[in-house]
């Protein structure tokens, strides 16, 4: 009895001796090497662009002068207001995407305008309304970051400089006096307008939102300034009384404008995601030993 039981025990605890031994024989398991993750190749290369705005009614200020016959000189004053009414604009560009964040552009932008200014002088004897109208033509290098991207829809940022051709047409004179004592009757006149080109910057932010790999549709708000310059000369009168050079200038307009616009990019969507290949072992596979 005594001799079955040694037996029975010997063989419940073989089992628990091997597996020891068979792991000691295995060695060290191999180290898998991390598998870095693949780079996105962003889309690069040149896009056309083209876009229609509508500007809201800009405000600014101007001054203009007044000739004296007599004395041969000009007193200046200024407007009360000048007023930039809202109209619709045009634009094309030509730009390069550097890489998924970074792209700019070079632009032209048309546009055509009706201004208003209003004023009065002498303590109010006098009351000037003149009426005109401007074209410009635009041309700006402007740069955009595009943040991030969530689907289809992209916003950004971005900031331009460049300079605006800008040219008044005959400017109407309609003035109205109110004290016969300082200036007699009241007149109209025509002025011709002055051409001028001024530095412009402007400021953007919008969203495009993807057609298709290559055709974003843009939709943006800008803010631009558009610097000062000489705006009118001398009527008739004036001329032959000796007035010459210029009678009227702008300070300047703030211009707010909203942009719908299509952009055609030939550089093509981002590369697929595209992983690392597996890493391959050269260990020698584990040996067993009895």
């Amino acid at each position: 009895m005594k001799r079955i039981k040694r037996i029975f025990i010997a063989a419940l605890s073989s089992p628990v001796l091997v597996i020891p031994a068979l792991a000691a024989d295995l060695g060290p398991a191999p180290v898998e090497a991390p598998i870095a993750a693949g780079p996105v190749a962003a889309a690069s290369g040149w896009y056309l662009r083209g876009d229609v705005g509508h500007s809201f009614d800009a405000k600014g200020d101007g001054r203009y002068g007044v000739w004296d016959e007599a004395s041969h000189s000009k007193t200046e004053f200024d407007y009360d207001e000048i007023k930039l009414r809202g109209n619709t604009d045009f634009g094309i560009g030509v730009g390069y995407r550097f890489n998924q964040y970074l792209r700019a552009d070079a632009t032209l932008a048309y546009w055509k305008r009706d201004v208003f200014g209003s004023s009065e002088a002498f303590g109010g004897a006098v009351s000037f309304d003149d009426t005109s109208k401007v074209t410009a033509w635009e041309m700006m290098a402007n740069a955009y970051v595009d943040l991030i991207t969530w689907g289809k829809v992209t916003p950004y940022i971005g900031g331009g400089v460049g300079f605006t051709r800008l040219k008044y047409g005959t400017m109407k004179n309609r003035s109205w006096c109110h004290d016969p004592s300082v200036c007699g009757d009241s007149y109209w006149a025509d002025h011709g307008g002055f051409s001028s080109t001024r530095f412009t910057w402007a400021l953007m932010a919008g969203m495009t939102v993807d057609i298709t790999s290559r055709t974003k549709l843009d939709f943006g708000y800008r803010y631009s300034h558009i610097k000062g310059g000489k705006a009118f000369g001398w009527d008739a009168s004036d001329i032959a009384a000796g007035a010459t050079g210029v009678q009227g200038y702008d300070k300047g307009f703030d211009v707010h404008q909203v942009r719908v616009g299509l952009r055609y990019e030939f550089g093509g969507p981002e590369a697929a995601y595209q992983p690392e290949p597996l890493p391959t072992y050269s260990e020698p596979a584990p040996v067993y030993k009895n």
